[in-house]
């Protein structure tokens, strides 16, 4: 077998939208919109709160910082503002004034995460609003000029800084209503990025030689039918080894077509792909098989149309009556067993190939993603975290590339978010086809 990279190498111009969010984190800050009059209210510069406090921590912890009110001025709720709401991963509220506005947004945060919500308020204020567990972050804002105002400062900072980093590595629960009604899911749309990008992170440290030094995780956007540059692609089964079927929205339906062979109107006549597979699972098919076992076969007519040399079958959803199919809770040893399996293939057909002639490239759907339990980023994390162990402790894999599909921009984000938290940060700006580098 031969690697097969067809193409000149083209570098993509890098995007606007990736430069905005090249570490795949945001913060959205949600403020007043306007210092109480005179007589109203504490007399408060959120100006200042933002430049002085916020702002220096958001930047000093790579996050793209967004003010509530910069996105609207009218103190309507507009899309923009729900979807900012909801979809970044931290979300500071400052409850000073006591804005109905303000709670209404903090409202939406509560209900639509479980966890990433800081509340914070000026000191002295927090006692006129009585929220039952949440926990709000006092902090001070001395005038220009008074004594020790830069250490004050530097300590709120300091605090604000440890309380966002908590919400972002350990996502603890601080949101009330998950933590009354756990398992509650609220997302935004899908939204299908059309276009095949590679966003690569390297797993070579400062100083690494050798086989190590070449590895590298990435994120692969677009449609999974346009993939043609990976050697293995890893289909999430059910314990039963039961393919989807032929027209569900699901990677195990797509490659069940993908691979089999069709007539002239599209029509599938030889399913080549369920025909290889139960003769692997033999007799086991009506009992099924373990949680997170592997089967190996053929690509069928996907070795030809995308250039895929082996299909790692993984049993990462079992079956319960009145349920349907659940994800496995041991899903991460998906990721680490369909490599283990790839290697093993390796070693094991190891006298008929040369060096060049390995399986180096694994593509890797982001299963489990939107299954109830865990949050998305949470899984994202667990699955993305499992290869990068892998790559990073097999010291004889020959596999150097392991690709995670992002077919929406939430999973994009949230791939980037989860190599953010694993250190390791973007090779480049993303790539179009035909740029990965040759195995």
């Amino acid at each position: 077998m031969t690697m097969a990279f067809e193409g000149k190498a083209q570098v993509a111009e890098k995007p606007a939208e990736f430069e905005a969010r090249q570490t795949g984190r945001r913060c959205f800050v949600i403020l007043p919109y306007a210092a109480p009059a005179a007589g109203e209210g504490p007399s408060i510069d959120f100006d200042a709160v933002f430049n002085e406090i916020i702002q220096p921590v958001a930047e000093d912890l790579d996050l793209d910082c967004i003010r509530s009110d910069r996105v609207s001025r009218s103190g309507l709720i507009h899309r923009e503002m729900v979807e900012n709401i909801i979809d970044s991963d931290v979300v500071i509220a400052d409850i000073s004034l006591g804005s109905p506005d303000i709670f209404f947004e903090l409202g939406i945060r509560q209900a639509a995460r479980r966890a990433g919500t800081v509340v914070m308020c000026h000191s002295g204020t927090g006692e006129d609003f009585n929220i039952t567990g949440v926990r709000a972050l006092d902090y001070e804002l001395p005038p220009e000029g008074a004594p020790a105002r830069a250490q004050i400062l530097a300590d709120c900072r300091a605090l604000l800084r440890t309380h966002i980093k908590n919400s972002l590595d350990n996502r603890a629960t601080d949101s009330i209503v998950h933590s009354l009604i756990p398992g509650i899911n609220i997302r935004l749309p899908d939204r299908p990025l059309p276009e095949r990008r590679y966003h690569i992170y390297k797993l070579g440290l400062a100083g690494m030689t050798g086989p190590k030094a070449a590895r590298q995780i990435e994120i692969v956007t677009g449609d999974i039918a346009d993939i043609d540059d990976i050697d293995v692609w890893v289909n999430p089964e059910n314990t039963r080894m039961e393919l989807a079927r032929l027209h569900d929205s699901s990677v195990s339906a797509t490659i069940r077509y993908l691979g089999s062979r069709r007539d002239r109107h599209g029509f599938v006549r030889d399913d080549a792909i369920t025909r290889l597979l139960r003769s692997q699972v033999g007799a086991n098919h009506r009992t099924g098989i373990e949680p997170a076992t592997t089967m190996l076969t053929r690509a069928g007519a996907l070795g030809k149309t995308n250039k895929v040399k082996l299909l790692v079958h993984v049993a990462a959803h079992q079956g319960e009556p009145g349920r349907g199919y659940q994800l496995i809770g041991a899903y991460r040893k998906c990721v680490t067993n369909a490599l283990a399996a790839v290697d093993q293939y390796n070693a094991r057909f190891g006298a008929k190939m040369n060096a060049k002639s390995a399986l180096r490239s694994v593509l890797i759907p982001l299963f489990g993603a939107r299954s109830p339990g865990e949050s998305p980023h949470e899984r994202v994390q667990g699955l993305i975290h499992a290869a990068h162990q892998y790559l990073l402790h097999s010291a004889d894999t020959k596999i150097e590339r392991v690709a995670f599909l992002a077919w929406t921009q939430v999973d994009l984000e949230l791939c980037q978010a989860a190599l953010h938290r694993l250190g390791l940060k973007p090779a480049g700006v993303p790539r179009g086809p035909g740029s990965t580098p040759k195995s």
